[in-house]
């Protein structure tokens, strides 16, 4: 559990220039590189966050793949918006844990990589994409932040009187 972001995107043309523009982003706000070729970008923005995976494919070879995959399953929805020549990646990344600074950081990265997209969808939990930055936002999420981890709490609390303490581990028992 944790808020979370999602996306989807699609282009005309091949991925290598936003591979390398994207790769400059990220390490200019301090990301980890994890894996780097000429389709694919997998970075690690921050220790308590999930990595962003940006894969292109064209979207006829994950059409064609065989059993489920999320790249697949993101493709759903997108009849007529996407050819089967376009280069397509989705996926997504747990933020909450990493807190609203890096929050905001993987929403404006995304956000670029929307811009270069003729195709893009993105949805953010947390609505700070849709919404965009202001400071009235960013006081919105800390509050909102701030309420979702009593909840995780709460819901910790709860199931270790159920199960017992040492069958239930929460996030606040790992720091």
């Amino acid at each position: 559990m944790g808020i979370t972001i999602h996306y989807k995107f699609s282009r005309e043309i091949t991925p290598e220039k936003l591979m390398k523009q994207a790769e400059e982003i990220s390490k200019k706000l301090g990301w980890k590189i994890l894996e780097r070729g000429w389709n694919k970008l997998i970075v690690h923005p921050h220790e308590d966050c999930e990595d962003i995976t940006l894969h292109w494919h064209k979207t006829k070879v994950v059409k064609n793949r065989e059993g489920w995959d999320l790249e697949k399953e993101k493709l759903k929805g997108t009849e007529g918006q996407i050819d089967d020549n376009d280069w397509f990646c989705g996926g997504f990344t747990k933020t909450h844990y990493a807190g609203v600074k890096v929050h905001i950081q993987v929403a404006e990265f995304l956000r670029f990589i929307a811009g270069r997209c003729q195709f893009a969808e993105v949805y953010d939990e947390a609505d700070y994409y849709e919404e965009g930055y202001s400071e009235k936002k960013v006081k919105q999420l800390k509050e909102y932040w701030g309420e979702y981890d009593k909840m995780l709490g709460n819901l910790a609390n709860n199931l270790k009187k159920v199960f017992g303490p040492g069958n239930v581990i929460s996030g606040g028992d790992l720091k």
